[in-house]
């Protein structure tokens, strides 16, 4: 009789929890939707690790080529640790042009070795290398920890990510050449507030498992 004469509060009650359960519901496809775009992204380069990795770390070609199926494996497992650390000399920091144009700003404390890149560059020009070579120089019995922040500010997440990707290997790549041994970790950070792309590389220290 009660919810004949009144039946108002009862359908206002229903329709809400109908109405809430449903945005909820939309929501967590959304997240779920949106975590499974990135880790598919992630997917695409460990796919390609046992094709490209071996024949290619230990390859000293001229000119790498920056194609997103070069991937080669975030972490590198070697031997040998030791915290040797230089300053690299006001000679060996400064900025080294490329023929196109863009160019890569290298500079370095004692600690790290901050590569920024200008443009789409993905390649270091020789003198790039012997720069990053100077400062690695004593640094060989030290773990390396190579951080890609590119901003978003252009870009998409999935570009941002791949473009990361491209430069963290070619990068890996370049310093295996020089120590063979080194074990590297890499992470790409898709900064939205960073205006500049860079690669940060700094040196830790090995944990000896015994």
């Amino acid at each position: 009789m009660e919810d004949e004469s009144n039946p108002w509060p009862s359908f206002v009650d229903t329709f809400s929890t109908v109405l809430c359960i449903f945005i909820f519901l939309m929501l967590v496809f959304a997240l779920n939707n949106m975590l499974i775009m990135y880790d598919n992204s992630i997917k695409v380069y460990k796919t390609n690790i046992g094709k490209n990795t071996k024949p290619t770390v230990q390859n000293s070609g001229a000119n790498d080529n920056p194609n997103a199926n070069e991937i080669v494996d975030n972490e590198i497992t070697t031997q040998n640790v030791s915290d040797g650390m230089t300053t690299m000399s006001g000679k060996e920091v400064g900025i080294y042009d490329i023929a196109d144009g863009q160019k890569i700003d290298i500079t370095s404390t004692k600690n790290e070795l901050v590569i920024t890149y200008h443009g789409r560059l993905r390649s270091f020009s020789e003198e790039d290398t012997y720069k990053i070579e100077a400062w690695l120089e004593d640094k060989i019995n030290s773990n390396l920890l190579i951080e890609m922040v590119i901003p978003q500010a252009d870009i998409s997440f999935s570009d941002s990510l791949r473009l990361g990707y491209e430069r963290g290997i070619i990068l890996m790549k370049e310093i295996k050449k020089i120590y063979p041994d080194v074990v590297i970790d890499m992470s790409v950070n898709s900064a939205a507030s960073s205006t500049t792309s860079k690669a940060i590389i700094t040196t830790i220290n090995k944990k000896v498992s015994e």
